[in-house]
């Protein structure tokens, strides 16, 4: 074979091949762009993506000039931080009935398989995930708030449609509002301490918080059956925040250093 008709088989196949990559890329970002078009058009990913999304309006409301008390700031949490409950019917991954780790079994027996009652589910993941509420509230006819921190898993949490009010927040460590830098970790998610540094590794999102007490008036609620504290180390903190003179907390289980829950009559 000439020379002459080497180079021309060579430039042939070179032609192939970038043909081949033009289509390839060509299907690759078809699907590309079809997989963000139905993300993007998904309504609960466009609810979240407007929450985590603070004016700053929604920032004047932090530091220590306004008290949890302060009428401004139970307005702006429930205005723009308090979800109603779904009406549409469960969308559950599994059919366990209790996926809670044993503290739903403990607040049954303190409280009798009480009915109606209420709770607070703070650290909720996606509502379904170890639950500690969803049995009450699928077989005892309870409501309550689930906060949940991590957009991510709020995004989760709306497709369950949980019978509750939902709060794509945290609860804050000190006795007002604070926008903090939270690590998301799935159930392990929790917040930045500035001194330790920023695990490059880890996503990371500001977050809302919200005392407590602010999330109770802006309920108009004073009496809590159950309260469901894990927040990855914060827990004291949180409670030390709470005016237990105000508030009336029946049952409560908080996680404990050992990562062993406590179910505190």
């Amino acid at each position: 074979m000439s020379f002459g008709k080497r180079i021309h088989i060579r430039i042939l196949l070179l032609c192939l091949f970038l043909i081949f990559l033009a289509f390839l890329r060509f299907y690759l970002y078809k699907d590309e762009s079809s997989f963000s078009a139905n993300l993007y058009a998904d309504n609960e990913f466009l609810l979240v993506n407007k929450l985590y999304t603070y004016s700053e309006d929604d920032l004047k409301i932090n530091g220590e000039k306004y008290v949890m008390s302060d009428p401004r700031l139970v307005n702006k949490l429930k205005t723009k931080f308090l979800l109603s409950p779904s009406t549409e019917p469960y969308n559950l991954e599994s059919s366990d009935v209790d996926p809670s780790m044993g503290q739903a079994t403990e607040v049954r027996r303190v409280l009798k398989d009480m009915k109606n009652g209420f709770f607070i589910e703070c650290g909720a993941l996606d509502g379904e995930t170890r639950s500690n509420t969803l049995f009450m509230e699928r077989y005892l006819d309870w409501t309550g708030l689930l906060i949940e921190a991590d957009p991510l898993n709020v995004y989760d949490m709306l497709k369950k449609h949980r019978k509750a009010y939902v709060s794509p927040s945290c609860l804050s460590v000190h006795p007002y509002a604070t926008v903090v830098r939270f690590e998301q970790n799935k159930n392990m998610g929790k917040i930045s301490e500035p001194d330790d540094g920023e695990d490059i590794s880890k996503r990371h999102v500001d977050v809302q918080c919200f005392p407590l007490f602010t999330y109770l008036l802006a309920m108009n609620i004073t009496t809590v059956d159950y309260f469901s504290l894990d927040v990855e180390g914060s827990e004291l903190q949180v409670l030390q925040t709470i005016p237990f003179d105000q508030v009336n907390i029946r049952v409560s289980s908080c996680m404990n250093e050992r990562s062993k829950f406590e179910v505190l009559p």
